[in-house]
């Protein structure tokens, strides 16, 4: 093998390592560079069904090889392919992502509680993580996001002829030029439309849920209500505000896990007790955890990994 193929080989590994994460990943450049020689695609392709066992492949380069009338090249040809396999081989232990398939690839973005990211797409569209939220999205595809867990607001660039969707386990919620947020937990999906509407389940129940609407699915039986809530109040946590009317107390638990990095649970016989009002997210605990106690009515104590909100006139006794 001459030096230009050596050369054209690595480079077809570099491709390979640097298109598994989806984060740093050059696509424009992997494409400019499939499209400068024809060979680059069958080499790429070599690349991407050798990944099945890399190990094998591993040995096989350091296995002695059959004589050639050069053996130096030949040993340098045996280093050069060792080389890239191996380091294909690590990153493959790192890096977990979908082989090229005739789908379209899928990847994570995750945060832990407390923490917020947002993620903005080729087509202009922003997606904003809360704390403890997971949404998995298709590499170069702008019109799909899935919610695994957790809760993102969406500000979704319109195109009626390829709406965008999001997925939340069997259903679907198809914007209709829209800014709206999801909430995703073991008790309820809620979808509430700061603006423009969304089309619940487009191909089959299709409900439309307006601005100043909030869409509630319930986890056990599928049943679906609607209700109002103040264009305002949706994703008032991006502005470190959380807006109840009539909320249950569990339910402010979960929001408070989400935004303040530590979990918070709720002692059973308060959990469905309703709240109104509206929390004010900052500062340190020595400040904040009083005033949210105060503004509940509850008591907020330690544990060994969190925080309990519990009745002030039981805890009075």
């Amino acid at each position: 093998m001459s030096q230009t193929e050596d050369k054209k080989r690595e480079e077809a590994a570099a491709w390979f390592v640097n298109l598994r994460d989806p984060a740093t990943a050059d696509w424009e450049g992997f494409m400019a560079w499939l499209e400068a020689d024809p060979a680059h695609n069958d080499l790429y392709e070599a690349v991407a069904f050798a990944d099945g066992d890399y190990g094998d492949l591993v040995e096989d380069a350091a296995r002695p090889q059959p004589s050639n009338d050069n053996p130096h090249i030949e040993r340098r040809r045996i280093g050069r392919f060792a080389g890239w396999a191996a380091a294909a081989a690590a990153t493959v232990a790192a890096v977990s992502y979908p082989l090229l398939t005739t789908a379209p690839a899928t990847y994570a973005v995750e945060t832990g509680i407390g923490q917020r990211q947002t993620v903005s797409l080729d087509d202009g569209t922003r997606i904003e993580l809360n704390g403890d939220t997971r949404i998995t999205l298709r590499q170069g595809d702008n019109r799909y996001a899935s919610l695994d867990r957790g809760e993102a607001a969406f500000t979704v660039v319109h195109d009626e002829r390829n709406p965008f969707t999001v997925h939340v386990g069997d259903d679907q919620l198809q914007d209709v030029g829209t800014v709206f947020n999801v909430v995703r937990d073991g008790a309820m999906v809620e979808t509430a439309v700061a603006s423009g509407a969304v089309l619940y389940n487009p191909d089959g129940e299709a409900v439309r849920v307006d601005a100043g609407r909030v869409l509630r699915v319930a986890a056990g039986d599928g049943s679906v209500t609607l209700g109002q809530v103040a264009p305002i109040e949706v994703a008032a946590w991006r502005q470190n505000k959380l807006i109840y009317k009539n909320a249950k107390l569990g339910k402010v638990a979960a929001d408070l896990s989400r935004n303040l990095g530590t979990h918070f649970r709720i002692s059973p016989d308060i959990a469905a007790r309703p709240f109104s009002g509206v929390i004010i997210l900052g500062g340190d605990q020595a400040t904040l955890f009083p005033r949210i106690a105060a503004m509940l009515d509850v008591t907020i104590t330690h544990e060994a990994d969190g925080w309990r909100l519990s009745s002030r006139t039981r805890d009075s006794r």
